[in-house]
């Protein structure tokens, strides 16, 4: 990594390397993907760069919209209309010409997973529920740490999580859909396009101070993590009126589908009757596991949702790969036909 001369280094990083258990090769060496380069994004982009972290790997596909600039710290009004990543990309290289940078103009699923296996932190500043639980999903199945933020007004949230060490996403799920994970602003015309996108009723508030309260808040969390040192967040939600900072310590779940014992240890069976529609094993795959859209895949074959368990032939035993746009591992089920015909 281009990391500048010996003495360039010394007088940047002056400050930082006086401070207990820094060590800025960690930093320098480090890769930080974020998803999301808007008002938490670019303050977590902007402050790494100034601590001289190695790569940063940015991932919008969103457009510079006139409503982003109250808080969005990388953007100006001549970019408006332009790609985020794209112009945060440009704007980090005028803090810190050493940072390496990769750009991807697209959503958070279609970057190859090449890329994210390099990565050392992940960072979810993201404004959909959806994305989130798939961001929290890709962590855990390539056991990395992920660093999600989320704001709401004067209100804010971090959550840090680590593989199979805390709780994930899906073990304490706390940030509801009403709110935090809601888009704070209306989309630029490329996120409307690629999702035919439909605007909510009102977009979310949003500050400048929150974005960067939660954003410095985030981008600590990252360098603790890379470093090695201090204690990591578990969830700390952030009241900005009240000036009050509240830590939940969260537990693991060992019923959690994505890093629970249960699942990873054994054999998880699901019931189902002969006579019963996919369609009726898909709500149920919905209320258990909280997914969006499920959809179930049986010896290389997704199932109708208009026919029977016995149309399949599926017999106990059979595994079963649940497949949901919600998270990036199939939840893999085995079985159990219970007959009533025979009862």
């Amino acid at each position: 990594m281009n990391l500048g001369n010996d003495r360039e280094m010394e007088e940047r990083y002056d400050r930082q390397l006086r401070v207990k258990g820094w060590d800025q090769e960690k930093i320098s060496n480090a890769t930080v993907c974020i998803w999301g380069v808007g008002a938490l994004g670019t303050f977590v982009a902007a402050e790494l760069a100034m601590m001289g972290v190695g790569r940063l790997v940015l991932i919008d596909f969103d457009t510079v919209e006139v409503s982003n600039l109250n808080r969005q710290l990388l953007y100006r009004e001549k970019d408006v209309g332009r790609n985020k990543a794209e112009v945060a990309a440009e704007r980090i290289k005028e803090i810190n010409k050493n940072v390496m940078i990769d750009v991807f103009q697209t959503s958070i699923e279609e970057v190859p997973m090449s890329v994210y296996r390099k990565v050392d932190v992940f960072v979810g500043a993201l404004d959909s529920f959806e994305a989130r639980r798939w961001a929290n999903s890709l962590a855990v199945q390539l056991r990395k740490p992920l660093v999600s933020g989320g704001m709401y007004g004067f209100l804010g949230q971090v959550q840090v999580i680590i593989p199979f060490e805390t709780a994930c996403f899906e073990c304490q799920p706390l940030v509801p859909s009403s709110k935090l994970s809601q888009v704070c602003t209306p989309p630029g015309e490329t996120r409307k396009e690629k999702l035919k996108f439909k605007l909510p009723e009102a977009p979310i508030p949003g500050l400048a101070t929150m974005s960067g309260i939660v954003g410095s808040l985030m981008t600590q969390e990252v360098a603790k993590l890379i470093l090695n040192i201090g204690k990591t967040i578990t969830y700390l939600f952030i009241d900005g009126l009240n000036n009050s900072f509240t830590e939940i310590e969260l537990s693991r779940n060992p019923s959690c589908p994505l890093c629970g014992e249960k699942y990873q240890l054994s054999k998880v069976k699901i019931t189902l009757e002969e006579n019963e529609k996919i369609d009726s094993v898909i709500n149920r795959l919905k209320l258990t596991y909280g997914l969006n859209k499920p959809k179930i895949a049986w010896k290389g074959k997704l199932l109708s949702p208009d026919k029977l368990v016995k149309d399949y032939g599926i017999i106990s035993g059979d595994s079963l790969l649940v497949i949901d746009n919600a998270i990036v591992k199939p939840i893999k089920l085995i079985a159990s036909i219970n007959d009533k015909s025979q009862t």
